[in-house]
């Protein structure tokens, strides 16, 4: 009984063996399935990220072929036709600015600058007086005698064609309050069409044809400054306090004294100066473009043509 017993007892013993191993082998077999589970969910989110055209690097695959997602435009980029151009004309002459244009093609003319009456390498500059005589002696000129009748382009005299060149004053500086430019005006029985230069411009003395030509801009090397005009009036040249308005920085006079009052007394002179009302207003703080040409056959007066800056784009 006792031998029997004992083999009883290691038959017991095997069977509880066996089934701890049959536990152990369905744990395994769990985890493994486990396993499997998680790689394929992991499998099917580098499918779906591999797929989103965001997460591809600007592209899409069809039929092998890879398709390039355009990038959206940069609205501040300069217009290449407009850089074009800058870039050329700066070729030609080291003066030149920029572009001015209205929005309407009133007016759409290059502009210069000399800053004195010799250039960055201390040469004087080669230019005529209006009868065209080459000046020798430059001590009764300054900067912006320069071009009022020599030709950016060719550097030659140049009163008929184009009557000269359309220029920004000697003093200024881009960052200065008020821009000054002027341009000449033809009378119209020499030049009937009236479109060269700052001509075009005697049409805003009319009331009736402000709103269709308000807006205008300055193309620049790294910007362009979009203006409205506020105002448009005539002064006499030989009238001191009318030609104090020609100035770059509005509390500096004209001699380099400081003047804080100015503005506020001259935005009350323009406004009573003013051939009409526009809904437009100047502040202290505004930076102005101011535009200046003659009035037909009245050689003592001036068109001045008031903007306000309204925006300004950078480009790259």
């Amino acid at each position: 009984m006792s031998i029997m017993g004992k083999k009883k007892s290691k038959n017991t013993a095997q069977f509880s063996l066996s089934n701890k191993d049959g536990s152990i082998q369905k744990f395994i077999i769990i985890i493994l399935l486990g396993l499997l589970i998680v790689f394929a969910l992991f499998g099917f989110l580098i499918v779906l990220l591999t797929d989103n055209p965001k997460n591809n690097n600007n592209t899409n695959t069809v039929d092998n072929e890879p398709t390039v997602i355009e990038e959206p435009v940069d609205e501040n980029r300069m217009n290449n036709e407009l850089r074009v151009k800058w870039l050329s004309n700066k070729s030609i002459n080291k003066d030149y600015v920029g572009e001015l244009s209205f929005d309407s093609g009133l007016v759409d003319v290059s502009f210069v600058q000399a800053k004195d009456v010799y250039d960055e390498n201390g040469n004087l500059y080669t230019f005529y007086t209006e009868d065209g005589a080459k000046v020798e002696d430059p001590t009764d000129y300054n900067g912006n005698d320069v071009y009022i009748w020599t030709n950016w382009k060719t550097g030659e005299y140049d009163r008929v064609n184009e009557g000269g060149s359309v220029f920004m004053d000697y003093r200024n500086e881009l960052s200065d309050q008020n821009l000054i430019i002027y341009g000449h005006h033809f009378a119209r029985d020499w030049d009937p069409k009236g479109d060269k230069q700052f001509t075009p411009l005697d049409k805003l003395l009319k009331e009736d044809d402000y709103a269709g030509n308000k807006y205008l801009q300055i193309v620049l090397d790294n910007e362009i400054r979009r203006y409205v005009v506020t105002n448009v009036y005539i002064i006499s040249i030989y009238n001191s306090d009318d030609v104090q308005i020609l100035r770059t920085n509005m509390s500096v006079d004209l001699y380099g004294e400081d003047d804080p009052d100015f503005f506020e007394n001259y935005i009350d002179y323009i406004n009573e100066s003013s051939r009409y009302t526009t809904s437009e207003t100047l502040k202290k703080d505004d930076k102005l473009l101011t535009l200046v040409t003659c009035i037909q056959h009245q050689p003592q007066y001036r068109q001045i043509t008031v903007c306000k800056e309204v925006e300004r784009i950078d480009y790259n």
